[in-house]
């Protein structure tokens, strides 16, 4: 518990607000831990199933959307300070689905302590507010960079999301395989592992089975951010 508190009070969402809904929110949690590929919470459920409101304490998740087609591949991945599955709070069901792309350790919430804690002190909504404001930007950040039109760029900048440093902060492990990194950036297997192999060749990252990690971030940031190709294939 000492570990994933720690996690949860210096990164993320949490980290940001006042000490007393923090501590509150932190003392009300329990650890659940589950295996890569588990499923942690569905779309669709309400606030009768699943883990409640939940932040990543350890290891990463990915988030698939249910608001379209059924096809839809991952959307982002998430990392140890995210806090999500909010959406039952506010009287809505869940519109993704998490599951964990490597081991992970969550702290919940259950939405009944969530209100309790919330309504006895109504200031402290705002705090949810804020982390629901903030999802959206993460949300519109990838949407903004996925409109790019060029392939290296939209890869680089899927890649910094993924890691969770696309404007700064410590760049994480990516546990996802090739063709579904590629299918988050909107390319098929083939340019996605070209793209890949020139990244790495410039010293930007490194490749493991079904790992990457990010090695320089400020240089991915900069060919999405400038538009310079680097002498890239695009």
């Amino acid at each position: 518990m000492a570990d994933a508190r720690n996690v949860l009070e210096r990164e993320g969402w949490l980290a940001t607000r006042s000490a007393d809904f923090r501590e509150a929110f932190l003392a009300a949690g329990r650890l659940r831990t589950f295996a890569a590929g588990d499923q942690i919470s569905t779309a669709g459920d309400g606030d009768d199933v699943g883990p409640g409101m939940y932040g990543v304490a350890a290891g990463q998740v990915a988030v698939l959307p249910a608001l379209g087609a059924p096809d839809a591949p991952t959307a982002v991945l998430f990392n140890p300070g995210h806090w999500t599955g909010y959406a039952p709070l506010f009287g809505a069901t869940r519109p993704i689905h998490v599951h964990a792309t490597t081991a992970t350790t969550i702290l919940s919430i259950s939405f009944s302590e969530a209100r309790r804690m919330l309504n006895a002190r109504p200031e402290w909504w705002q705090h949810v507010a804020q982390l629901v404001f903030a999802t959206g930007l993460v949300a519109a950040n990838v949407l903004t960079d996925l409109l790019l039109s060029r392939s290296d760029r939209r890869l680089a900048a899927m890649l910094l999301h993924h890691a969770g440093c696309r404007h700064g902060g410590q760049a994480h492990p990516i546990y996802i395989s090739q063709a579904d990194l590629g299918a988050t950036a909107r390319l098929s297997r083939h340019p996605t592992r070209q793209l890949l192999q020139a990244f790495e060749a410039r010293g930007w990252l490194s490749q493991s089975y079904r790992c990457i990690h990010i090695l320089a971030p400020e240089q991915l940031r900069a060919l999405v951010d400038s538009g310079e190709a680097h002498g890239l294939s695009v």
